[in-house]
């Protein structure tokens, strides 16, 4: 995967192992840190040096969220101010807007991941705006913007982009080859939308201001075709 990544350009990419989703194990901070130590020394004798893995999480949003990053049970992407958060696949979670605030409140910036594969999204994307109002950044992933993830998280995607509600795009690599590390198509692809420089911003700029624990420019979302109140659905009041 390194070396997939390196031959794409990719100069970092940060570990983001899941958390909390009933699921996965769950490693403390100071695990990530040891294995990423470990990883990288072999990254940098694969690839010369051109490659460096950043510590992180990717965390599920639940209402534990707060008090996971009180006691310092989740992984900040490179042990700074700015962490991943992701919702079910299905719904929005009722209390999301009051948890993202918590955060904030608590120096620790979420950034919202490949909201464009959510299927309430889907249906209304201006949902995400309000959450960019709030101080929420958001990640799509850049095979959805590709349309390798299919026509409804394209069209999403490409929604969020046209309304500046969209901050990075990731690989969210999962292997070497099917779901690779690879951002130049999604970066082109965007490119086509928005324009070249914007769409560098996404993989160059505001993810360098983020590894670095700053702040970075944002601009407001354009407005949203009236849709009149989002609707829950019936699952959403389970999580």
């Amino acid at each position: 995967m390194a070396l997939v990544a390196v031959q794409d350009g990719i100069e970092q990419m940060v570990s983001t192992p899941h958390m909390f989703n009933g699921l996965s194990r769950n490693p403390e901070p100071s695990e990530v840190i040891d294995r990423v130590g470990a990883l990288n020394q072999a990254v940098a004798a694969a690839c010369g040096g051109r490659l460096k893995i950043l510590p992180g999480n990717e965390v599920h949003v639940s209402h534990e969220i707060v008090r996971q990053v009180q006691h310092d049970r989740v992984t900040r992407i490179n042990l700074r101010n700015y962490m991943l958060v992701e919702f079910p696949s299905l719904t929005v979670p009722v209390l999301a807007e009051g948890l993202f605030s918590d955060l904030l409140m608590e120096g620790v910036t979420p950034i919202l991941v490949h909201p464009e594969r959510n299927s309430q999204i889907q249906t209304d994307p201006s949902i995400v705006a309000a959450f960019v109002d709030l101080g929420v950044r958001i990640q799509v992933t850049a095979m959805s913007v590709t349309g390798e993830f299919g026509p409804a998280a394209k069209k999403c995607a490409d929604i969020l982009l046209w309304h500046n509600c969209v901050h990075f795009l990731a690989s969210d690599s999962h292997r070497p080859s099917r779901r690779a590390p690879i951002l130049s198509k999604g970066r082109d692809a965007a490119a086509g939308l928005i324009g070249k420089e914007r769409a560098r911003a996404l993989v160059y700029d505001n993810p360098r201001a983020v590894v670095n624990g700053e702040a970075f420019q944002v601009q407001p979302p354009l407005p949203f075709k009236s849709s009149g109140k989002p609707q829950r659905s019936f699952l959403s009041r389970f999580f």
